[in-house]
Protein backbone atom coordinates (compact mmCIF):
# COMPACT_ATOMS: atom_id res chain seq x y z
CA UNK A 1 0.00 0.00 0.00
CA UNK A 2 1.53 3.19 -0.55
CA UNK A 3 1.21 5.54 2.08
CA UNK A 4 0.08 8.93 3.27
CA UNK A 5 0.72 10.61 6.85
CA UNK A 6 -2.54 11.72 7.85
CA UNK A 7 -2.57 14.37 10.91
CA UNK A 8 -5.66 16.08 12.16
CA UNK A 9 -4.79 18.56 14.76
CA UNK A 10 -6.94 21.34 16.66
CA UNK A 11 -6.25 24.20 19.64
CA UNK A 12 -6.70 20.85 21.69
CA UNK A 13 -3.71 19.08 20.55
CA UNK A 14 -3.43 16.23 17.37
CA UNK A 15 -6.72 13.84 17.55
CA UNK A 16 -5.95 11.71 14.53
CA UNK A 17 -2.33 10.56 13.61
CA UNK A 18 -1.54 7.71 11.20
CA UNK A 19 -0.79 6.24 7.87
CA UNK A 20 -3.95 5.98 5.45
CA UNK A 21 -4.49 5.05 1.94
CA UNK A 22 -6.42 7.66 1.34
CA UNK A 23 -8.36 10.85 2.44
CA UNK A 24 -11.13 13.22 1.03
CA UNK A 25 -11.25 16.24 1.97
CA UNK A 26 -14.31 18.99 2.70
CA UNK A 27 -13.17 22.29 0.79
CA UNK A 28 -15.92 25.05 -0.31
CA UNK A 29 -15.11 24.20 -4.37
CA UNK A 30 -15.91 20.51 -3.06
CA UNK A 31 -14.11 17.49 -1.77
CA UNK A 32 -10.39 16.99 -2.83
CA UNK A 33 -9.24 13.23 -2.82
CA UNK A 34 -5.77 12.61 -2.02
CA UNK A 35 -3.59 9.44 -2.87
CA UNK A 36 -0.21 8.45 -2.54
CA UNK A 37 1.95 11.01 -4.71
CA UNK A 38 -0.62 14.09 -5.22
CA UNK A 39 0.81 17.54 -5.77
CA UNK A 40 1.30 19.76 -3.32
CA UNK A 41 -1.82 21.81 -2.35
CA UNK A 42 -2.45 24.30 0.35
CA UNK A 43 -6.65 24.79 0.34
CA UNK A 44 -9.19 25.52 2.96
CA UNK A 45 -11.12 23.42 4.91
CA UNK A 46 -15.21 23.83 4.98
CA UNK A 47 -16.93 22.36 8.00
CA UNK A 48 -18.06 18.85 6.86
CA UNK A 49 -17.21 14.82 6.49
CA UNK A 50 -13.55 14.08 6.27
CA UNK A 51 -12.91 10.26 4.63
CA UNK A 52 -10.22 8.38 5.50
CA UNK A 53 -9.14 4.94 4.81
CA UNK A 54 -6.39 2.84 6.79
CA UNK A 55 -4.66 -0.05 5.42
CA UNK A 56 -7.45 -1.81 3.26
CA UNK A 57 -9.88 -1.35 6.22
CA UNK A 58 -13.31 0.60 5.81
CA UNK A 59 -13.56 4.15 4.84
CA UNK A 60 -13.42 5.92 8.48
CA UNK A 61 -15.29 9.64 8.35
CA UNK A 62 -14.84 11.69 11.14
CA UNK A 63 -16.30 15.28 10.98
CA UNK A 64 -14.27 18.91 11.53
CA UNK A 65 -14.86 22.28 11.19
CA UNK A 66 -13.10 25.29 9.53
CA UNK A 67 -9.39 25.12 8.67
CA UNK A 68 -6.70 24.81 6.47
CA UNK A 69 -5.11 21.87 4.66
CA UNK A 70 -1.78 21.27 3.76
CA UNK A 71 -0.58 18.44 1.70
CA UNK A 72 3.18 17.89 1.09
CA UNK A 73 5.27 14.76 0.03
CA UNK A 74 2.97 12.35 1.07
CA UNK A 75 1.92 14.08 3.92
CA UNK A 76 -1.60 15.51 4.76
CA UNK A 77 -2.17 18.16 8.20
CA UNK A 78 -5.66 19.56 8.59
CA UNK A 79 -5.74 22.39 10.86
CA UNK A 80 -9.23 22.56 12.00
CA UNK A 81 -11.51 24.42 14.58
CA UNK A 82 -12.96 20.83 15.75
CA UNK A 83 -12.70 17.03 14.67
CA UNK A 84 -15.53 14.51 15.86
CA UNK A 85 -15.51 11.18 15.32
CA UNK A 86 -18.40 8.79 14.92
CA UNK A 87 -18.14 7.39 18.44
CA UNK A 88 -19.16 11.09 19.84
CA UNK A 89 -21.66 11.71 17.91
CA UNK A 90 -23.77 8.31 19.51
Amino acid sequence: MNKIHLSLVTSDGASFDGAVSYVNIPTAAGSVGVLAGHASMLCAVKKGALLYRCEDGPMQTVMVGDGIANVNHNEVTLLVSAVQTAEENN
